[in-house]
C-alpha cells in the first residue's frame, strides 16, 4: 500500500490549486476591514452625510447575507468549482461598480453586489481546500484561519497606503484587479466538479426572504432609531415589533422546513454552539476596538493617513507570528489553553486602550494594538476548530453558512451598537465640558487670550479673526476630548464583553479521544 504523502509534498502537488485559492482567502479576509479607512473621505467626496452613507454599509450586510446563505443550494446545484467562480465574477463586478460610483445610491448597489461575491467566496473556500487535501485537511484549516484573520489586520494598512497615493476609488480599483487575476488563475487552476451524488433538493426560499427582510429591519435599527429616537418614535416601534415577528418566523421555518436554508439544529451540540457564539463575540469585539482605533487615529487625532496605516503595521506583525505559530504548534489537547490565553491578552490589551487621550503617543497605541492583534491571532484557529468538533462531515459541510453568518453578523452589530453607545456618550460628555465651561469662565477667558494673542503673533492675524480661529481652536479641542471620552468608554465596554467571553469558554468541555473533527489547529 502506497503511504500517504506528507502535508507539504501534498500541497506542492496542487501549487496551482493553492494559487487559486489561498489569494482569495486572503482577499475575503482583507475585504471585512478594507473599508474602514476610505469610508472617512467617501462621504466628504460623495457630498453625502453619515445618515445617507450608512445605507451603503447597510446594502453591503445584506449582500453578504445573500450570498452566504445561499452558498449550499447553489453549490448543488453549479458545483463549488463554479459558486466559487461566480462568487469571484460578483465581487470583481462590484468591485469595478464602486470605483465608479457618481453617489450614494450606486456605490451602496456596487457594495451590495461585492459583498454577496464575497460571501460566496469566504464560505466555499474551507470546503475546497477540504476537497482537494482530503488527507490533510487539518493543514487546510490551518491555511483558512491564518488568510482570514492576517487579511482582515493587514486592511486598514493596505487601505491606508492606497489611500495616500492616490484617492479612496484606488481601493476599489485594487480589488477589482485582484478579483480579476484571482478569477483567472481559479478558473484555469481548479479541477471540475465530480457529478453530483443526489440532487441538491427545494432551496428554501422562504427561510431565506425571512431573514433578509430581518437583517433590512437590524439594518434600520441601528441606523435610524438614534435618529428617530428609541422610545417615543411611532417608526422605531413599528420597526423594532416587525423585526422581532421576523426573527421569530425564520427560526420557527428552520425547524419546521424538510430542507432548511440554516440546520439550527446543530445548536443542540455543545462544541458547536459553544464555538459559534465565541466566535461570534471575538469577532464583534475584533471589528468594534479596529474601528474604534481607525476613527481615533484619522479623525479624532487627525493623523497623516500614513501614520494611520504605520501605527497599525506592528499589529499586522504580531498577529502574523501567532497565527504562524498556532498553525505549527495548535491541536486539540492544547486548544482551549490557547483559547482562554488569547482571551486573557485581548482584555488586557482592551482595558489598556482605555487609557487613550488626545496626547497618548502612537508608539504605545502601537504596542497594545500589537498586543491584542497577537492575542486574536492566539485564538483564531481554536474558535474555527471548536466549531467543527464532534461533527460528521456532511454536518460540517451544512454549517458553513452558520458559522459564516456568525462572522458577518455580530461585527454589524456589536459595530453598530458600539457606535451608537458612543455616540450618545460622546454627546453627554460635550454637554459637560461645555457646562464647565460656561461655570469657568475666567480660565477659559485666559487660555482664548493666550491663543489670540499667539495666533496674532505667529499668523499675523487680524485681531477679530484671531479671536474667531481661537474661538473655534477651542470649540474643536473640546468636541475632540468629548469623542475620546466616548472612545474611552467604548473600550471598557468591550473589556466587559471580553471578560464575558473569557468566562464563557472556560465551560468548554473536554472531548474524548475518539471524537471526530480536527485534530490540529
Amino acid at each position: 500500500m502506497t503511504p500517504p504523502r506528507s502535508p507539504e509534498r501534498d500541497f506542492l502537488g496542487h501549487v496551482g490549486v493553492v494559487l487559486a485559492i489561498v489569494p482569495a482567502m486572503l482577499l475575503a479576509g482583507i475585504t471585512a476591514t478594507l473599508t474602514e479607512l476610505p469610508r472617512i473621505f467617501v462621504v466628504s467626496e460623495l457630498a453625502s452625510d453619515r445618515y445617507r452613507f450608512q445605507w451603503v454599509t447597510g446594502a453591503t450586510l445584506v449582500g453578504g447575507v445573500i450570498g452566504i446563505a445561499g452558498v449550499g443550494w447553489l453549490a448543488g446545484h453549479i458545483g463549488l468549482r463554479r459558486c466559487y467562480l461566480l462568487g469571484l465574477m460578483l465581487y470583481t463586478a462590484g468591485s469595478a461598480a464602486a470605483s465608479l460610483a457618481p453617489g450614494t445610491d450606486p456605490l451602496a448597489v456596487a457594495r451590495c453586489v461585492q459583498s454577496c461575491g464575497n460571501g460566496l467566496v469566504a464560505t466555499t473556500v474551507l470546503a475546497l481546500l477540504w476537497r482537494e487535501f482530503p488527507a490533510h485537511r487539518d493543514l487546510g484549516i490551518a491555511v483558512f484561519a491564518f488568510g482570514v484573520y492576517f487579511g482582515r489586520i493587514a486592511g486598514p494598512s493596505i487601505s491606508t497606503w492606497l489611500v495616500t497615493h492616490d484617492d479612496w476609488r484606488s481601493v476599489f480599483y485594487a480589488t477589482a484587479a485582484a478579483g480579476a487575476i484571482g478569477l483567472l488563475v481559479a478558473w484555469r487552476a481548479l479541477p471540475p466538479d465530480a457529478p453530483a451524488v443526489e440532487p441538491p433538493g427545494a432551496f428554501d426560499f422562504t427561510g431565506l426572504a425571512l431573514l433578509v427582510a430581518w437583517v433590512v429591519c437590524l439594518v434600520i435599527g441601528l441606523y435610524r432609531f438614534q435618529l428617530w429616537g428609541w422610545q417615543r418614535a411611532n417608526e422605531t416601534l413599528v420597526v423594532a415589533a416587525l423585526g422581532l415577528a421576523l426573527l421569530a418566523a425564520f427560526v420557527r421555518q428552520q425547524f419546521t422546513a424538510p430542507r432548511p436554508l440554516l440546520d439550527l439544529r446543530l445548536f443542540s451540540r455543545h462544541h458547536f454552539a459553544m464555538g459559534v457564539v465565541i466566535k461570534a463575540l471575538i469577532d464583534g469585539q475584533f471589528f468594534a476596538v479596529l474601528g474604534i482605533l481607525t476613527r481615533y487615529m484619522a479623525v479624532t487625532r487627525d493623523y497623516q493617513r500614513v501614520a494611520t496605516g504605520a501605527v497599525l503595521l506592528p499589529a499586522v506583525a504580531a498577529m502574523t507570528g501567532t497565527l504562524v505559530f498556532t498553525a505549527h504548534f495548535g491541536t486539540r489537547d492544547n486548544r482551549k489553553r490557547r483559547l482562554l490565553v488569547g482571551l486573557v491578552g485581548m482584555t488586557l490589551a482592551t482595558w489598556q486602550l482605555t487609557r487613550i487621550d488626545l496626547f497618548t503617543s502612537k508608539e504605545w497605541v502601537g504596542l497594545v494594538a500589537a498586543v491584542w492583534a497577537a492575542a486574536v491571532g492566539l485564538v483564531a484557529s481554536p474558535v474555527i476548530c471548536i466549531a467543527q468538533d464532534n461533527l460528521r462531515p456532511e454536518e460540517i459541510a451544512s454549517s458553513a453558512s452558520i458559522k459564516n453568518l456568525g462572522l458577518v453578523l455580530p461585527g454589524a452589530i456589536c459595530g453598530g451598537l458600539i457606535a451608537i453607545a458612543s455616540e450618545r456618550a460622546g454627546d453627554a460628555y460635550f454637554d459637560t465640558l461645555r457646562q464647565t465651561i460656561q461655570v469657568n469662565r475666567v480660565p477659559v477667558g485666559d487660555v482664548s487670550a493666550g491663543l489670540t494673542d499667539w495666533i496674532t503673533r505667529t499668523h499675523g492675524s487680524t485681531p477679530g479673526a484671531a479671536d474667531l480661529q481661537a474661538a473655534q481652536v477651542l470649540a474643536r479641542y473640546v468636541r475632540s476630548t468629548a469623542a475620546v471620552y466616548a472612545d474611552q468608554t467604548a473600550f471598557g465596554w468591550l473589556t466587559v464583553i471580553s471578560v464575558a467571553t473569557f468566562v464563557l469558554a472556560c465551560f468548554l468541555r473536554r472531548l474524548p479521544p475518539e471524537a471526530p473533527g480536527p485534530r490540529r489547529g
